[in-house]
């Protein structure tokens, strides 16, 4: 018996021993469990936090957006559009950034930029921006509707059609602007205080790059826009223009509102030797040269070049003239550029929709930052007089003894229209009153002397025919390299 007590005691106590151990064994594997799924739960949300790039306080910021858009969508006592609310979010922060080059824009909004890229869209040919709350012409394209009927750089766009434009997004009033082929859109444009509407016809707008044409012995390079194959196309009528012996050429910018970089850096190549900093990017403290890639253009090696610009040259085309200007590879000629010297960038969805942002600001080769005062030639050719005039209002008559500033451009308009007119002061004089008959008479309308809307509309159609048909300025460049 005694024995046997001594075993089952043995048994008990290796029963309890077995327990105990199991017990133990259970709670230090949920421990484990419990400290690897913390662990892995710290560690999955510092890995979101890090692969987000945010820091805390963006992260709150972006969490609070995030709350905001859940209680809209869900708690709203009307149904409510997700898409339309994420992308006024997007709206509301780019609007902040109160610059005009950055924008959101939809899927449909984005297939019409990349028409404007590509260069071929039905609208008429003008580029626009916002700035300070109002839309701007940075420059109607060559040749096209825009240019034709009167529109000019830095022109206000106050109404499409009639209805005010004050405080629409800009690609609103790109679509306004922009319609079927045939169709007629009618801006009201604002010009040193002055307003007047300008009826445009819409057209297809090709944007042919590059187009070369052969004055005597130079070669004038009209360089439209920089949009994808602009370098390769001028790089061929260089080559072309090299055969027919032309050794003196210039690049007509005028207008250009730019484009894209990679093709002002390619086109700079032309002229400029490898591993030459064509432009210089900053961004914060990082700064960036980006440098001709190939040899100069062995054709263009020779060649004597010079560049025209005017108010109209922007962008691309700065960033081109600036270069050439720097390293001495060109002469500049014409009046002052537009003046934009930052870089924008695009980030598309996936849903087709399209952010458009301010990247980086541009310097010369030499460190010159140019936005917001341009490039000056080096050597200034104005437009004539009367190409600079202010729209004069047609809602008003003006006749003899009228005293206006108005006047003073009817005057000058007149002149060169090469009607008797031998001063320019601001008096409506017996003179003037004879010049405004002799200009109704020829243009079959009534007699009477007095400046109204009719003489207003045939007089500033002829003078904007009179400039699209002249080119004073080119001939003036021409003269010189001669």
């Amino acid at each position: 018996m005694p024995e046997n007590n001594e075993e089952q005691q043995i048994s008990n106590q290796q029963k309890r021993h077995v327990h105990f151990k199991l017990r133990t064994f259970i709670v230090m594997l949920i421990g484990i469990i419990v400290i690897t799924a913390g662990v892995t739960v710290f560690a999955t949300i510092a890995i979101s936090h890090w692969a987000s790039g945010l820091n805390s306080e963006q992260r709150a910021s972006v969490k609070k957006i995030e709350q905001a858009y859940k209680t809209l969508d869900k708690e709203y006592y009307e149904p409510t559009d997700s898409k339309k609310l994420s992308d006024a979010a997007i709206k509301g922060m780019v609007s902040k950034l109160h610059d005009p080059y950055s924008d959101y824009m939809t899927k449909e909004q984005t297939k019409s930029f990349n028409e404007d890229v590509s260069g071929d869209f039905v609208g008429i040919g003008a580029e626009m921006q916002k700035k300070h709350n109002t839309i701007q012409i940075t420059s109607p394209m060559k040749g096209s509707p825009a240019e034709k009927a009167g529109i000019k750089p830095k022109d206000i766009v106050t109404k499409v059609n009639g209805k005010s434009v004050e405080g629409k997004p800009l690609e609103d009033v790109v679509k306004q602007v922009r319609g079927k082929k045939g169709t007629r859109v009618t801006l009201t444009v604002e010009r040193s205080s002055q307003h007047h509407d300008i009826s445009i016809k819409r057209d297809t707008i090709h944007v042919k790059s590059v187009e070369y044409n052969k004055h005597g012995h130079i070669g004038v390079f009209t360089i439209n826009k920089f949009q994808s194959g602009t370098s390769a196309e001028l790089k061929s009528k260089i080559i072309k223009a090299h055969k027919q012996g032309v050794k003196n050429i210039v690049l007509d910018l005028r207008n250009n509102p730019g484009g894209l970089l990679n093709e002002a850096v390619k086109m700079a190549n032309i002229f400029i030797d490898k591993n030459k900093a064509v432009v210089s990017l900053e961004k914060g403290k990082h700064k960036e040269s980006i440098k001709a890639p190939n040899d100069a253009l062995k054709e263009a090696k020779d060649m004597n070049v010079a560049i025209l610009v005017n108010k109209g040259s922007a962008s691309s085309s700065e960033v081109f003239t600036g270069a050439m200007k720097d390293y001495h590879k060109a002469k500049i000629y014409g009046t002052t550029t537009f003046g934009k010297g930052i870089v924008q960038t695009t980030k598309e969805f996936k849903d087709g929709s399209l952010l458009k942002y301010t990247e980086l600001k541009w310097l010369t080769p030499h460190k010159h930052y140019i936005h917001g005062k341009g490039i000056k030639p080096n050597v200034e050719i104005k437009e004539p007089e009367y190409q600079s005039l202010t729209v004069i209002p047609d809602k008003t008559a003006y006749q003899l003894h009228d005293n206006n500033k108005n006047i003073k451009s009817i005057k000058i308009g007149l002149k060169a229209l090469g009607y008797n007119v031998s001063n320019k002061s601001t008096n409506f004089d017996s003179e003037l009153q004879q010049s405004i008959k002799s200009f109704q008479q020829k243009n079959n309308l009534s007699t009477t002397g007095k400046f109204d809307k009719e003489t207003n509309d045939k007089f500033t159609l002829q003078l904007v025919q009179k400039a699209n048909k002249e080119d004073t300025v080119l001939d003036k460049v021409l003269k010189q390299l001669n």
